[in-house]
């Protein structure tokens, strides 16, 4: 196993309690949970145009390309959304640490399901024993969480 996709991933996850605070942060501010998404998702989308534009990554998708992307897979953005909305209605009332919890299981829940029946052109990988008692443990930990 390269190393190097591990510390992406769990670089990319620490900073997403980071954003759930910065954006609980600014919806105390402005006191308008909408317009505090709406600033989210633009700076998200300025700073992905930013990278793609420095990298010259917009030239190399062939236009023809685009009809190719299954139907239900432009849906992706609509769960980036949501998560990034439920962020100043629910963090204020949870906390980061139970929020970023609750996350996490419901990520590992759902990851594991579309694993297992190879859902969404992803490989089948079984619900194993092993694979669901590592689910229960952070489901364990996540009511640690809640309770202390």
């Amino acid at each position: 196993m390269q190393f190097w996709p591990v510390g992406f991933a769990l670089f990319a996850a620490a900073l997403l309690p980071v954003q759930a605070a910065c954006n609980a942060a600014m919806n105390r501010a402005l006191g308008h949970p909408l317009v505090t998404i709406l600033i989210s998702m633009l700076v998200s989308i300025l700073s992905v145009s930013l990278v793609t534009l420095l990298t010259g990554r917009f030239s190399d998708i062939p236009v023809g390309r685009f009809g190719s992307v299954p139907w239900w897979a432009w849906a992706a953005g609509l769960g980036g959304a949501f998560y990034v909305s439920s962020q100043p209605f629910v963090i204020p009332k949870l906390g980061a640490a139970f929020f970023t919890s609750l996350v996490v299981t419901g990520q590992v829940a759902m990851a594991m399901a579309l694993d297992h029946f190879g859902a969404l052109d992803l490989p089948p990988h079984p619900a194993s024993p092993l694979r669901m008692l590592g689910a229960l443990l952070i489901v364990a930990g996540m009511a640690l969480v809640a309770r202390f």
